[in-house]
């Protein structure tokens, strides 16, 4: 069980209690894995965290996992089952069978959007080697998961982009300085189109979408659609799969030469999708971050409730509560644009934060 740090229960797990390890026995050979192994090496954190929400306390209970051997869809049934909650096998995607190389090829195309401009408010390079602090969340209630349904049905869109344009909206407003072009990395799900170790093992690749002051929802969506059209996600798929041809002592130099420098991105977005867990009031995710990419937010539907999560790296001056006044701001935006009685009615039922 969790380690009570001797605090009041509160909204944030990093201030109510310290992780608890998971699935430390899992040793598979996963080539998507050996990434996560080289960052390691550099001191970058590996662990994905979630956190379960009992319906007596506000904090959720905090588990870690390694990204080395899974990621976050493989990991969180094998984490349910072993922690006896009822799971069952991570989600299939929806992604088209893998093209040819020479689709692969002549798919190949560049879109009309400015170069990455993040102007950080604080960014120190020479903290690139300090541990990100544990992750902040706040569990919505279920009026509050409704309002933000309504607000991205008002928009246009699903919640997945709904979220992550909101996210990089509590980017701007908090993080970066005016004008800044900002990059994210959008999580795809390639179960089904690929096998890998296990069906639990790394089966994600992702596109990077750059997004402007004046970017919509509707524009996330498009430019998630166009690069996907254009296969970024299947090229980006070959890259991570490159320990196959190099082992490990390969990408250890592949992911020294080319390696972010802090701050080169935002960050990345993990949307674990929904499920029902009985047992469980509610279940937050977050994913590992890193200098390159220091704001890593996410976010989980379980049981009608929806939450929010974030962990800001310190070469951004990252810090809990830095990251809880970024989730805050987060869940504010996110319920902006839905109908008038639906925001009422989630206010009223709002949580202390």
């Amino acid at each position: 069980m969790s380690t009570s740090l001797g605090r009041m229960p509160t909204l944030f797990g990093d201030e109510a209690q310290a992780p608890e390890p998971a699935l430390s026995s899992r040793r598979i050979y996963d080539p998507v894995g050996m990434w996560y192994a080289a960052r390691l090496r550099h001191g970058i954190d590996d662990r994905m965290w979630y956190g379960f929400y009992d319906s007596s306390v506000l904090a959720p209970r905090w588990h870690t996992c390694s990204h080395r051997y899974g990621d976050g869809l493989g990991a969180l049934p094998l984490l349910l089952a072993e922690r006896g909650f009822p799971s069952s096998p991570p989600p299939q995607g929806r992604c088209a069978p893998r093209p040819d190389w020479r689709t692969l090829w002549r798919s190949r195309g560049q879109d009309n959007l400015p170069r990455i401009d993040l102007r950080w408010h604080h960014c120190d390079a020479s903290l690139e080697s300090c541990p990100p602090h544990d992750p902040v969340a706040v569990l919505l209630s279920p009026e509050q998961t409704s309002a933000i349904d309504a607000a991205a049905a008002a928009a246009g869109v699903s919640s997945t982009f709904w979220l992550q344009w909101t996210a990089d909206r509590a980017l701007r407003a908090s993080l970066v300085a005016p004008g800044s072009v900002s990059a994210w990395i959008f999580p795809v799900n390639l179960r089904g189109a690929v096998r890998s170790t296990d069906e639990y093992a790394n089966h994600c690749s992702g596109v990077t979408l750059r997004l402007e002051e004046g970017t919509t929802p509707l524009a996330v969506r498009e430019q998630v659609i166009a690069r996907m059209g254009r296969h970024e996600h299947w090229r980006q798929w070959l890259l991570l799969n490159l320990g196959r041809v190099v082992g490990q002592v390969g990408v250890n130099l592949l992911y020294r030469l080319s390696r972010a420098a802090p701050g080169a991105f935002a960050g990345s977005y993990s949307n674990i999708g929904e499920c029902n867990v009985p047992g469980l009031a509610g279940l937050g995710a977050s994913g590992p971050g890193s200098p390159g990419y220091p704001v890593a937010v996410g976010t989980a539907l379980c049981n009608g409730r929806r939450s929010l999560s974030c962990r800001l790296h310190p070469v951004i001056g990252g810090n809990a509560q830095r990251a809880i006044e970024f989730v805050k701001l987060w869940r504010q935006l996110s319920m902006q644009g839905a109908p008038v009685a639906d925001v009422a009615e989630a206010s009223a039922q709002s949580q202390p934060a």
